[in-house]
């Protein structure tokens, strides 16, 4: 019986548009960012970021530094140009994917989040909860971050260090995620797994799975 269940917020909860974040780093100079950019993990000072291993500022000068190495001649972005692109990924929170999560803390699932990302993006889309009338905190009775772990999906490490912190038992404990790797990983320690196409209506296939 499933007890818990643990949503990753980019691709299952945000909506996300990495087309029109690389458009926009590439129209400040910063042609490298397909490089960078994954769809799961991302690489370089974009993944340590995620990691919590480098600053805000950090990441503006590397960025500048890469271009720079690129480009010699190139003007370089200054920090807002960069954070703007950097944010562009995001693109929406529906309403009625909240209001689903919230119904399942109603009917006793516990019910928390999971998510790869960094203090500049999760700053930056609180605002999209507020708009759907909720608050992270509130919402979720675990936010796990992986800026504030040091730690990032696929890595197993992740998935025990959240099961030691929680005490749920695998086996009673639902894991969300748009990433097929994410989800064999998770599946690896027992946890059931539920992984569906993004930007879809997938609250009905939840249902079915949760019901097995």
């Amino acid at each position: 019986m499933i007890k818990n269940i643990i949503f990753d917020f980019g691709g299952v909860l945000l909506d996300l548009r990495p087309d029109r974040c690389i458009e926009q780093f590439e129209a400040i100079g910063y042609t490298q960012i397909r490089q960078m950019l994954g769809t799961a993990h991302h690489q370089g000072v974009l993944g340590r970021i995620e990691e919590g291993g480098v600053s805000v500022d950090q990441l503006c000068d590397t960025i500048r530094a890469e271009i720079r190495m690129a480009h010699p001649d190139a003007q370089l972005p200054a920090n807002r140009e960069i954070l703007a692109a950097f944010c562009s990924m995001a693109d929406g929170i529906p309403t009625y994917r909240l209001d689903f999560v919230n119904q399942l803390k109603q009917e006793g699932y516990h019910v928390d989040a999971l998510s790869n990302t960094n203090t500049i993006h999760w700053g930056y889309c609180q605002r999209y909860f507020v708009e759907c009338g909720y608050v992270p905190s509130e919402l979720f009775g675990n936010v796990w971050l992986s800026c504030e772990m040091g730690l990032s999906k696929p890595d197993p490490a992740i998935f025990k260090e959240v099961l030691i912190e929680s005490g749920y038992e695998p086996e009673e404990t639902l894991f969300v995620d748009d990433n097929a790797r994410n989800c064999e990983v998770a599946a690896s320690f027992g946890i059931r797994t539920f992984c569906p196409k993004i930007r879809t209506d997938w609250r009905e296939d939840l249902r079915k799975v949760i019901s097995q």
